[in-house]
């Protein structure tokens, strides 16, 4: 009976060729990728788990916005029972349209669409917002929708790893050539673009914040639910907390045994810690016992050269205004 490596490693030899085959149909232009209005610009990676999507793709949209640009982001909305495309609001639950699109919606003052056929999401974005720049948050993979840009974001050489299930590939390396930009995240290059998450503030259930150098020598439970947990960890303890880490899965749901959890670990701690993704999930009601020393980190990306990519897309977007526009 074989191992269940040997297994893996026969799955993702199939998913492998599988994958190579649909890249093939479509580099040879028998599938077609459809064409849609305005400026498409995909933010994605290669890699299973976290890379740093999210906080990219709304600092980009973010960044396209503050210039005037007409900009939407459309998001898959991963978990969100609503299947129809929608607009997300704040008062939405994590429930219905997945924790990282109401991430989004409450951060950033562009609309976002929910919506797993990205094409639809898109003509949404158009139809509703006359948007000139739809920020496509999750589409390398997501051929069958036109872009002008591919912004790909790898967190390690991933010219070592394997394809899923044996390795945390979606796809081969080799797919980056479709890529116009690949960006470096965790301090994982040398070379080319770079950027790095850095920790900004302290931010409650309130929304009121506080101070970084409120962690130092403290004792904290940090818990999260998020593709990469080591690396907010280990984040928290450069700053000076004794942390006591506690990961459920990605996209994990929280649930009123979860918060009893997360209360009796932290009995005795002078701080319980999570992600801004968490916090958008947690029912307040349930964390009673900790609400006064409950925080999430907030965090930004440090790329200096995001001026330079938003100009490239912002050259796009003005020769493609029709008279009357912008």
């Amino acid at each position: 009976m074989p191992s269940s490596s040997a297994t893996r490693k026969l799955l993702a030899r199939i998913y492998g060729a599988l994958i190579k085959a649909r890249n093939l149909l479509y580099d040879a232009g028998i599938l077609k990728a459809r064409a849609v209005p305005g400026v498409v610009v995909s933010v994605g990676n290669v890699e299973a788990g976290g890379t740093g999507k999210t906080p990219f793709a709304m600092a980009l949209a973010a960044e396209l916005a503050s210039r005037g640009l007409a900009t939407c982001i459309v998001t898959r909305g991963y978990k969100g029972s609503c299947k129809d495309p929608l607009v997300v609001k704040k008062n939405h639950t994590s429930d219905e349209v997945g924790d990282e699109a109401l991430l989004m919606a409450r951060s950033l003052s562009v609309p976002v669409i929910k919506s797993p056929d990205r094409v639809k999401g898109v003509l949404l974005a158009r139809t509703l917002f006359d948007c000139e720049v739809v920020v496509l948050d999750d589409g390398f993979q997501h051929r069958r929708i036109g872009r002008d840009l591919d912004i790909v974001l790898v967190t390690r050489n991933v010219a070592r790893e394997e394809l899923l299930p044996a390795g945390t590939l979606r796809e081969h390396a080799s797919a980056l050539k479709r890529a116009h930009h690949v960006v470096a995240m965790k301090g994982s290059g040398t070379s080319g673009l770079t950027a790095d998450l850095k920790p900004v503030c302290l931010v409650d259930l309130r929304g009121v914040t506080a101070g970084l150098e409120s962690l130092s020598g403290k004792r904290a439970l940090a818990f999260c639910a998020i593709g990469s947990p080591h690396h907010f960890f280990a984040m928290l303890e450069r700053l000076g907390a004794d942390v006591d880490r506690l990961a459920f899965g990605d996209h994990h749901r929280y649930c009123i045994e979860d918060a009893v959890m997360v209360m009796d670990r932290a009995a005795g701690k002078d701080l319980v810690l999570t992600t801004e993704k968490d916090l958008v999930k947690i029912e307040p009601s349930w964390f009673t016992g900790v609400a006064n020393r409950l925080f999430a980190v907030r965090i930004a990306l440090d790329m200096p050269w995001l001026k330079d990519i938003a100009d490239e897309i912002e050259r796009l977007a003005v020769t493609r205004r029709v008279p009357g526009q912008g």
